[in-house]
């Protein structure tokens, strides 16, 4: 099966929280990319695939919490993976800044950081 994804996935743990028909969730990020991210919930929902949703993502990294339109892609008891559907510059600019503080953080420069801007750039 060949891959889909554009860009690297960098592991995350930022609290978060998923609106979907006025029901909010709280989880947190298991990882990012500019494209999506994984989410894990302690609860259970059901979320059917191809649904408009508002994900906020609260982070140390942001000065206020990041909030932006997402579309289900896959949902399972405990997790949702979701893709960013907002072409808002604000939120990909706070979204790229997001996931730069993430992968400098620990200025690990390793295989997976080297992956994520080859990526991104080509």
């Amino acid at each position: 099966m060949k891959e889909k994804r554009k860009f690297q996935r960098i592991r995350c743990g930022s609290k978060c929280s998923l609106t979907h028909c006025n029901i909010t969730y709280l989880g947190r990020l298991v990882n990012i990319s500019m494209d999506g991210a994984l989410i894990g919930f302690n609860e259970g929902l059901v979320i059917p695939n191809n649904e408009k949703c508002v994900l906020t993502i609260y982070s140390d990294e942001l000065k206020t919490p990041l909030k932006s339109e997402v579309m289900v892609i896959h949902s399972n008891f405990t997790m949702v993976g979701i893709k960013f559907a907002s072409e808002d510059v604000k939120v990909r600019k706070a979204l790229d800044c997001l996931i730069h503080c993430l992968v400098t953080k620990e200025g690990d420069w390793d295989k997976e950081t080297t992956l994520f801007y080859r990526e991104r750039e080509g």
